[in-house]
């Protein structure tokens, strides 16, 4: 026969009065020097277009970022 289960053993897992101890204080952090300047787009067109834009920047090695920026450039130019 199975012994019957002692649940007196589980007040030891019981929550305590905290009373007595102070809650925790977040520190204060410094203020960041420069703003962030990152930001975030998305582009929906089709995927030959995508997978264009993605072999020219991975063909040339360079960002998404940095190759959005080198065409905008080349287009304000008139190329």
């Amino acid at each position: 026969m199975p012994r019957s289960l002692d649940l007196n053993r589980l007040k030891q897992f019981e929550p305590q009065e905290e009373a007595s101890r102070p809650l925790p204080v977040e520190p204060e952090r410094w203020p960041s020097r420069e703003p962030i300047r990152d930001g975030q787009i998305s582009i929906k067109a089709p995927i030959d277009v995508i997978a264009r834009f993605r072999r020219l920047c991975k063909d040339d090695r360079r960002t998404y970022a940095d190759m959005l920026e080198i065409l905008m450039n080349a287009y304000e130019r008139g190329a």
